[in-house]
């Protein structure tokens, strides 16, 4: 009798192993997914700052100077903005590289 108890009592605490080791790999797979979504994101955004800086670049190399807002790359040199990102370009002259940042809609910034 005693020795049914012991197994059994082994048995539980095998199985509440078993299943907290369980519900660990359910949250780590969770995180690994938000994890794998943010890297996503971030590599579009990066995407579209190269995108923007390499079509003023471009247009510097072209014209031997920079365009005056991110308009002229949209119609002059076919720069497409995702409406998930705000591109902030800011123009200090002609032959000094603008300064660019982009964000998504939710507020993050590159």
């Amino acid at each position: 009798m005693k020795l049914k108890r012991e197994k059994r009592q082994k048995l539980n605490k095998a199985a509440v192993f078993s299943i907290l080791l369980f519900a660990l790999l359910i949250a780590w797979f969770i995180v690994s997914l938000g994890n794998a979504g943010s890297a996503a994101e971030q590599s579009r955004s990066d995407s579209v700052y190269r995108t923007v800086m390499n079509s003023a670049s471009l247009c510097y190399s072209i014209e031997g100077e920079y365009p005056p807002d991110i308009e002229y790359l949209e119609e002059n040199y076919g720069v497409k903005i995702d409406d998930r990102y705000i591109v902030h370009y800011e123009y200090f002259g002609a032959n000094i590289r603008p300064s660019i940042t982009v964000s998504d809609r939710k507020g993050r910034a590159e």
